[in-house]
């Protein structure tokens, strides 16, 4: 009878799940689920707790607050109508850790002990994650550690990886690691590890960097027969990528392969972004390459990673091209990928393709956020072209979008550079008229327009305000400001800020002082500079390289070397050691005052100190010997260079072959000049130039035309400024019918005439002497010399 009975209540339980539908499916399923709840539970005893468990599962996948609210009536039933099992009491637990009350979790396990139902380990799954996402991995450490054992419960590997993750979590590594072994050990009540607790272990090292111990866990795991999956080996190529470990990264991978675990589109984009992040582009597009011939689909993320890496490196052709393919193979970018390509176009100033894109972008359904607005805005801004950029804020809020914090910054600090400070506190107060709360950023960008514009009190007005609404007005702050208008020239805004730091109890810090103090050497105020360094020193403050650096370089700029040395002596004797940034200022000043043989003996005592030199040290030297007429000295130096094991720079090579032709050694330069590709150098613009200039004194014009065709050959671009020194060096000596030729090139590349190559061809040209190469000249030229003759 009972069997019958049960076998009629499922089936009708069954019915009314029927006409409900599935409980937790599309539409209305959650709603269903909480008819079949309540339909049973009216039912009373002729519902089984089997059926109820089922729709009060459903109704939590739904919401867990309508699960305890149904359970809750489940239990105000009483027991003479239906009794909550086990089942019962593990969903409710759930539904109360994922709602985040981890109280009531923990109330229903007592109720759970009260009524004497065994516990089970799964029972204590949702309240062990709910701590360790609270940070409470200690307490969720006791639970299982202890609590679990004394109710007869033993944990399972799937208690003890939650703690590890935990433990992981709180960047508590170690002590995840000697769990590890407690579990390996059979201390963890039969619960050995699996290649999810290695996995999580290796993972928590990895992220607090510690790339030894990660390693040796590895190790550990493979000594213990625990077979890697694609998640471990995964985890271990992104870290190493990360590091730009790229070797490591390749041998892992061909290990992981050797071991019949298929990498997949994770882990390939883990290889992918770290050729790019380490500058190896190539690598990264054989990778991609590899992929595909592995059966593995490159994604939106793999093609983003290679986008940005060109991106980033002014390539934005390439990257256009990888995002055509991307498209061509059916994956729609996404709104983060063209975010990028835009970002691209921009910075290179490419306005006609950034709005194409922007375009297409629309077209295909996705619309521009705050960070797409925010690039474009930039955009404008950097081309100077402010209305447009206004234009684009306005664009924003008829595509209803309103701007935040970030996009007003933007937009605050485009019109203060470019001198409308009055427009931007308009926006400011809109900004904050629209319940907008400034940062820190937004008034950086106001005071420092206003200190440039002479409104002191408006700046301080800003800053007081600051003060109100409690954003911290800390060193850093005043030094970023003070160090922007250091570099503009403008001391006294950077005076009055630090006096002001004083008057609110902001203390000026070593880069305040060293800030302040370069400010003064590059307005040739040495006497301020000094008075500053001597306040510094008083309160406490001790000047270092950096500092000491600065001023003697301010003295040597204006040839006041034995201030520089008296300074110099004076850091050494103070404890500060000169490093070679230091070394450089002095030997530059020393050779600039004529003062050759201090400034041998200083390369000497460099060399004997021990102090690392940099190439730019020799080309310090080198140009010095040069500029001090010892250019045999030179030439040994450098040719010591060359057996040397250093990589020569095109800067070397250059400073022999000006000292060589100055002093009429003309085939000793050209040798030089011609052994550039052996050493593995491409000559520049510099290069061109002394040797363009050498040949047109000698009246080589033929050469002159051979070295020319020979620029673009070997890498370097014909630029407007090598085509007008061609020209003006050509109309000196009077080679009117030469000049004209490249005059003819500077229009096909329509490039503009300098001031001081049009001022030279006019004061040439306007008179009569070269009249009769007026026909050698391009039309245009013709016509505005007849002007002038007229």
């Amino acid at each position: 009878m009972a069997r019958r009975a049960a076998s009629r209540a499922l089936r009708s339980e069954g019915s009314i799940q029927g006409r409900g539908g599935r409980a937790g499916g599309s539409g209305g399923g959650a709603e269903d689920a909480r008819h079949v709840f309540d339909e049973l539970l009216r039912r009373g005893r002729g519902a089984s707790i089997y059926g109820l468990n089922r729709s009060l599962a459903d109704v939590a996948r739904g919401s867990p607050a309508a699960a305890v609210s149904r359970y809750n009536r489940m239990a105000r039933a009483g027991a003479d109508e239906v009794t909550p099992d086990l089942c019962t009491y593990n969903i409710l637990i759930g539904c109360c850790c994922r709602a985040g009350r981890l109280d009531l979790g923990f109330a229903a396990l007592g109720n759970v002990i009260k009524k004497g139902f065994r516990v089970e380990a799964i029972t204590f799954t949702p309240l062990l994650k709910g701590l360790c996402a609270d940070k409470r991995t200690s307490d969720a450490m006791d639970i299982v550690l202890r609590r679990m054992t004394q109710l007869g419960c033993m944990p399972d590997v799937f208690s003890y990886n939650i703690l590890l993750k935990g433990l992981c979590d709180e960047s508590r590594s170690q002590e995840a690691l000697e769990l590890l072994h407690i579990m390996a050990d059979d201390r963890g009540g039969g619960s050995p590890p699996d290649v999810v607790s290695y996995t999580t272990v290796i993972n928590g090292f990895f992220k607090e960097g510690d790339l030894d111990k990660a390693y040796s866990t590895y190790n550990e795991m493979l000594d213990r027969g625990i077979s890697p999956n694609v998640v471990t080996y995964s985890s271990i190529i992104a870290a190493l990528c990360k590091a730009q470990a790229m070797d490591k990264a390749r041998e892992v991978l061909t290990t992981m392969v050797k071991s019949g675990v298929m990498p997949d589109c994770m882990t390939y984009n883990s290889i992918v972004h770290g050729y790019c992040s380490s500058g190896q582009p190539k690598e990264a597009i054989g990778f991609l390459k590899k992929m595909r011939s592995n059966g593995v689909e490159p994604n939106v993320v793999t093609y983003s990673s290679l986008m940005d890496y060109l991106c980033k490196n002014g390539r934005c052709k390439e990257a256009r091209k990888i995002f055509d393919s991307m498209t061509k193979r059916g994956l729609k970018p996404n709104i983060t990928t063209y975010g990028t390509l835009l970002q691209g176009y921009a910075t290179k100033g490419a306005l006609v393709e950034m709005n194409a894109l922007l375009d297409l972008m629309v077209r295909n359904g996705i619309h521009p956020d705050h960070y797409v607005f925010s690039i474009l805005i930039c955009a404008y801004a950097k081309q100077k072209k402010v209305d447009e950029a206004m234009l684009v804020f306005s664009k924003m809020r008829q595509q209803g979008l309103n701007p935040d914090t970030v996009t007003y910054g933007t937009v605050i600090d485009v019109l203060c550079k470019s001198d409308r400070v009055e427009d931007a506190m308009l926006y400011f107060e809109q900004m904050i008229d629209e319940g907008l709360s400034p940062n820190a950023i937004v008034y950086s960008s106001l005071i420092h327009g206003l200190c440039t514009c002479d409104k002191w009190d408006k700046a301080e007005e800003l800053i007081v305000e600051m003060l109100d609404r409690g954003i911290c007005l800390n060193t850093i702050f005043f030094n970023s400001i003070i160090d922007s208008h250091c570099k503009e020239g403008r001391v006294i805004e950077s005076e009055k800020l630090f006096g002001l730091m004083g008057h609110i109890d902001v203390k000026p810090d070593i880069i305040t002082y060293s800030t302040l103090i370069d400010g003064y050497c590059l307005a040739g105020k040495m006497d301020e500079a000094m008075k500053l360094l001597s306040g510094m020193v008083s309160i406490g403050l001790k000047p270092d390289t950096v500092t000491y650096s600065t001023m003697i370089n301010g003295y040597c700029k204006i040839s006041r070397m034995e201030d520089a040395l008296v300074l110099f002596r004076e850091m050494e004797s103070s404890g500060v050691s000169p490093d070679i940034i230091t070394y450089n200022i002095i030997l530059q000043g020393l050779f600039q005052t004529r003062r050759t043989a201090a400034a041998k003996e200083l390369y000497v005592r460099i060399t004997k100190s021990g102090t690392q030199l940099e190439f730019s040290t020799y080309n310090i030297i080198l140009h010095g010997l040069c500029k001090n007429k010892l250019t045999d000295d030179a030439l040994r130096m450098f040719q010591n260079l060359c057996l040397m094991d250093w990589k020569l720079e095109a800067r070397t090579f250059n400073i022999m072959i000006d000292a060589l032709l100055k002093v009429g050694r003309n085939d000793e330069a050209k040798d030089l000049f011609a052994a550039f590709s052996s050493n593995g150098l491409l000559p520049n613009y510099w290069t061109y130039r002394l040797m363009a200039e050498n040949i047109i004194g000698q009246g080589l014009l033929e050469e002159l035309d051979q070295l020319f065709l020979s620029v673009e050959d070997n890498g370097c671009t014909v630029d407007s400024g090598m085509l007008n020194f061609i020209v003006r060096e050509l109309l000196q000596r009077g080679e009117i019918t030469r000049a004209g030729t490249y005059l003819s090139m500077i229009d096909e590349k329509h490039f503009s005439l300098e001031a001081s190559t049009a001022s030279l061809f006019i004061d040439l040209l306007s008179g009569g002497k070269y009249q009769e190469y007026h026909r050698f000249l391009p039309e245009k030229y013709k016509s505005f010399i007849e002007s002038l003759s007229c």
